[in-house]
């Protein structure tokens, strides 16, 4: 057997069996596996050549197989985590991989739908500005229930109302114009902070998040 053919049917076989017993990629294995059967049934390096369309569309397949199985292992772990918005993504490559028909077509199609979903994740992150309030919603909160001196209630409400001020200017003129940037006409979704992909990036009980959602709609108001 001529030894270039044969390094090519050895590589091939070792891309084969990589994938073998993988449960993570058998998609992969089986296209991996077409490849190596189609060089198999051939005795030499212009017998292969010979094949070559064929081989070009295994090798297309081979790309769609690999995407296939990439995505799949994405979607398991973003749905398992409950992260649906970035779960988008995998979902939408998968209804779409089969459909193309060459590789800068498959390429092109990854990169447009993880574009889109990208700005989607940027919209739905939004939310999360709302614990970046927190020191300051704590802040206003001390000054209007602290217990004090009568002589100090004047002193504090008067930090509580510029501590408002100050958050529902930077709030309208700089915050919000630049979130409708992203998406036009968007306002704070605060239904979306009971959601577990934000939930679990705000460590207090149900009942102080209310409050905090209360005092929050005060403090930056759509």
């Amino acid at each position: 057997m001529d030894p270039i053919f044969n390094d090519y049917l050895q590589y091939y076989e070792a891309r084969m069996k990589r994938r073998q017993n993988s449960t993570d990629y058998p998609h992969s294995y089986q296209s991996e596996k077409a490849i190596y059967e189609l060089l198999a049934s051939c005795n030499s390096m212009e017998e292969m050549q010979g094949k070559a369309d064929q081989m070009k569309a295994l090798s297309l397949q081979n790309a769609i197989a690999l995407i296939k199985d990439q995505e799949l292992i994405r979607k398991k772990i973003y749905e398992d985590c409950k992260e649906y918005i970035r779960a988008r993504a995998p979902q939408s490559i998968l209804e779409q991989a089969d459909a193309c028909s060459s590789d800068l077509e498959l390429v092109e199609m990854v990169n447009r739908v993880q574009q889109k979903v990208s700005i989607e994740l940027t919209v739905d992150q939004l939310a999360d500005g709302f614990y970046g309030d927190f020191t300051a919603l704590e802040n206003i909160e001390v000054y209007q229930q602290s217990t004090i001196p009568e002589e100090w209630k004047e002193t504090c409400n008067g930090y509580a109302h510029a501590a408002m001020d100050r958050g529902k200017k930077n709030w309208l003129e700089n915050e919000l114009p630049n979130a409708r940037n992203w998406q036009p006409g968007w306002t704070m979704d605060y239904a979306l902070l009971k959601e577990d992909r934000h939930r679990r990036l705000i460590p207090v009980n149900e009942e102080e998040l209310g409050k905090k959602i209360n005092l929050h709609k005060q403090y930056k108001p759509c």
